[in-house]
């Protein structure tokens, strides 16, 4: 197999904000659906237990 070299691009550098923005995210909605759990609304995108 004399064919041709595969070249592979340069590896990307990671943003070193994304790893605490996406725990951030991560963490508010969990919050969130706590506090809905918590609150125990009765709606109709909640569902049926509660």
């Amino acid at each position: 197999m004399a064919g041709k070299q595969i070249d592979f691009p340069p590896l990307q550098k990671e943003d070193s904000r994304v790893a605490p923005f996406m725990l951030a995210l991560s963490l508010v909605c969990i919050v969130i659906v706590v506090v809905i759990l918590l609150t125990d609304l009765d709606g109709p995108f909640i569902g049926p237990w509660g």
